[in-house]
């Protein structure tokens, strides 16, 4: 798979869960890439923007998107990488931090 082939699955996730994507095509394909990358090295595509533990239970939730973006959309208008951004996203958004709700698996 090319980083170009994941630019149509992100379209279809976000409009399945109501979501966009971010018009940054540039971090897409950074994205798309780190995907792939992580998929070649741990079997699951997990998120690009999160570390993998090496415990397939904990890294799980990581799968992009993650378990933690629809509640950080809905509280945040964005995911914590900003792949994916609520309808109601405006640009000043990207200002308000996303706190990592995946941080305690890194201090196991």
């Amino acid at each position: 798979m090319k980083p170009e082939d994941y630019l149509s699955i992100f379209k279809r996730v976000a409009a399945k869960k109501g979501w966009k994507i971010s018009s940054d095509k540039q971090l897409l394909l950074s994205f798309a890439e780190g995907l792939i990358k992580n998929r070649k090295r741990y079997g699951m595509s997990l998120c690009p923007c999160r570390l993998a533990t090496g415990k397939k239970e904990v890294d799980k939730l990581i799968i992009c998107p993650c378990v933690y973006a629809p509640e950080d959309i809905k509280q945040y208008h964005r995911c914590f990488c900003g792949l994916y951004l609520s309808q109601g996203y405006r640009e000043k958004d990207l200002t308000i931090p996303v706190p990592d709700q995946h941080y305690k698996y890194y201090l196991e």
